[in-house]
């Protein structure tokens, strides 16, 4: 249950803040949060967590955001080196 609440928490926030930032007219949280918010519901198998992460590179070329992610794997190998090839 924990798993399914939590994965459930962060897809009705990144709603909220797609909702919000159109509402402001704020672009780039907008489409950030339309390109995560299903990821969530998707990480409970590895099968459909790779599916996510092939739409998520898709989106991010789609939306010509490549340096945004590139700034995120940089940070994330920060965090966790064992990741770094």
């Amino acid at each position: 249950m924990e798993q399914k609440f939590l994965q459930y928490v962060l897809y009705i926030t990144l709603v909220e803040l797609r909702e919000k930032a159109y509402a402001e007219n704020d672009s780039r949280t907008f489409w950030l949060c339309d390109l995560l918010h299903n990821v969530p519901s998707r990480l409970s198998s590895s099968i459909e967590s790779k599916k996510a992460y092939e739409e998520l590179m898709k989106g991010v070329k789609h939306l010509e955001i490549e340096r945004w992610l590139e700034a995120r794997l940089a940070e994330f190998h920060d965090r966790f080196p064992e990741f770094k090839n």
